[in-house]
């Protein structure tokens, strides 16, 4: 597994103590550090995307493109890869993510939809997924919590945010019981 993290760098010219200090630089970054001697083929579908970042952040870049990296993960790996993406980007690295789990634009700061190549719609999650219908015409359903938001809004229960992750829509349910 290390060398999969180290063929990058390799083909970079990188020396070998430099290789060997960013490929444990970078399992550590992504949680892996103590299977560093497994066999790819023994880990899971979530640690091995963790370790194919791992690869990518041994490079040390400052912009990440992934496409569908969660897309065959059951929940748990999806969080794990989720998380990590996170925290790459609180640290000043731009992430990319393309994905057809429109749950997951929820998180971003920008969303864009294309269609046949072209900008279809762009702005905030807030912008972009609480347009209902017009996600519906590009054969998009808005993300569950989205669709229970404005469910509850009809019903005259109203929260500050339309679009909002599944926990902060559970927190703010239970502030809301609170009250009354």
């Amino acid at each position: 597994m290390e060398e999969d993290i180290a063929f990058g760098l390799e083909n970079l010219g990188f020396p070998p103590a430099e290789i060997r200090k960013r490929v444990d630089w970078a399992l550590s970054k992504v949680g892996m550090l103590s299977y560093r001697e497994h066999p790819p083929h023994m880990l899971s579908g979530g640690q091995k995307q963790r370790v194919a970042i791992a690869g990518i952040l041994a490079m040390k870049p400052t912009c990440i493109v992934l496409d569908e990296p969660t897309s065959l993960l059951d929940p748990r790996g999806r969080s794990e890869v989720r998380e990590i993406l996170q925290e790459l980007n609180r640290e000043g690295i731009t992430i990319v993510l393309i994905t057809h789990l429109i749950e997951e634009a929820i998180l971003s700061k920008k969303v864009l939809v294309l269609d046949q190549g072209r900008i279809a719609l762009a702005g905030t999650p807030e912008d972009v997924l609480s347009k209902s219908q017009e996600l519906k015409t590009f054969h998009l359903e808005p993300p569950l919590t989205v669709r229970l938001v404005q469910a509850l809004r009809g019903n005259g229960i109203h929260f500050s945010k339309q679009v909002m992750p599944l926990e902060e829509l559970k927190k703010a349910l239970c502030e809301l019981r609170q009250k009354t």
